[in-house]
């Protein structure tokens, strides 16, 4: 293969079509702080998910700070080792101290036992994470968070699209902070949203995200410029428009992968539980043989042009920037971490590439 493969590239609509729905913010020249688009678009996003309250920002990072201060998350919040970078550097931006608990060894996710062995007189809030946009268990999560008066938010920033016993997963937590960054399902170019419970809440976190501002001459307190744009608005009622098509052929590409693989003893593919409706945003492959034989294979996908990631490694609290913070026998975390390599997955991913992808793992490792 002459072209480099990505671990996954941006589903765009037409331009024209683009351009189109872009022309009423040209002709209106009102380009952002609630134009039409926005607001459109957050009308429509609230159908698509079927939730009442939307809130749409610049970007997710931005919307993690404000919903942890809406939710006034305060001293040390017990979060993963176990995702993205920025679900701990949001944190840290707020003023606050993470604690590191350990996952389930599927997919990564906080397990609510360990979650409630952490918490102190100084836990203030709990972040977690749908890694992989697959929840864990949110029942222990609410259970725990109700039990000790502790604000739960969810970084869903992959989720979007997905759906847990035939409502959006957004629906649990106090708030949901989903991402529409150029490398998720659903691309706004940037952007983001919070998915809040109720109008006083959103009200609060759209005050928040416009520098806290009541009116031209009264400012309610200290906020932030966390609006979307129209440009990206513009993106996004486009994109609703093609996210269920793009999500199906997202799934045919996984089962492929998946009806392929599991022939190789030495690899775990994460599977899809029965009670949801995935969007088959990643393909991740855990190597039972560790670290070694993982960055094995990934170097030869490296020198074919094929350029797989390790989500996510290394585990956050591994990082010189977290290594003060309390964590607790991470073990789960660092087996997943260690393990960990996901393999290209778009809905542009052809025949050829996906079965050249295939071929190097089986002669590899089968």
């Amino acid at each position: 293969m002459k072209d480099r493969i990505y671990v996954t590239s941006p589903s765009l609509p037409p331009i024209e079509e683009y351009t189109k729905i872009l022309s009423k913010a040209w002709d209106g020249k009102w380009l952002t702080n609630d134009g039409e688009l926005h607001n459109e678009f957050e009308e429509k996003l609230c159908n698509y998910l079927g939730v009442k309250y939307v809130s749409l920002f610049n970007n997710a990072t931005i919307a993690l700070l404000i919903a942890q201060k809406a939710m006034d998350f305060k001293g040390e919040i017990i979060t993963t080792p176990y995702s993205f970078i920025g679900t701990a550097h949001s944190i840290k931006w707020t003023g606050l101290d993470p604690v590191f608990v350990d996952t389930d060894s599927k997919a990564g996710n906080l397990l609510p036992d360990k979650v409630e062995e952490a918490v102190t007189d100084k836990t203030g809030g709990i972040l977690a994470v749908h890694n992989y946009g697959i929840p864990g268990n949110v029942e222990g999560m609410k259970k725990i968070a109700e039990k000790y008066s502790l604000p739960l938010i969810y970084d869903a920033a992959p989720a979007m699209g997905v759906k847990y016993k035939g409502k959006t997963i957004f629906n649990f937590g106090d708030l949901s902070v989903v991402s529409f960054h150029a490398t998720k399902i659903f691309t706004t170019f940037e952007g983001g949203a919070i998915i809040s419970r109720s109008a006083e809440m959103k009200e609060n976190i759209d005050r928040l995200k416009n520098f806290a501002i009541l009116g031209p001459e009264v400012v309610s307190g200290l906020g932030i410029n966390g609006k979307m744009n129209e440009a990206e608005a513009a993106m996004g009622l486009l994109q609703l428009r093609y996210i269920d098509k793009n999500i199906s052929k997202r799934k045919e590409i996984y089962k492929l992968y998946s009806d392929s693989l599991k022939v190789i003893d030495s690899i775990r593919i994460l599977e899809v539980p029965d009670d949801l409706e995935y969007n088959y945003t990643y393909f991740p492959v855990f190597f039972n043989k560790g670290i070694s034989i993982r960055d094995r294979i990934h170097d030869e996908f490296k020198k074919q042009n094929i350029i797989c990631r390790k989500y996510w490694y290394p585990l956050i609290s591994d990082h010189d920037i977290y290594s003060r913070y309390k964590k607790v026998n991470l073990i789960n975390s660092k087996i997943l971490s260690d393990s960990i390599l996901c393999l290209p997955l778009y809905p542009d991913l052809t025949d050829i590439e996906q079965k050249f992808i295939i071929d190097i793992l089986i002669e590899e490792l089968g």
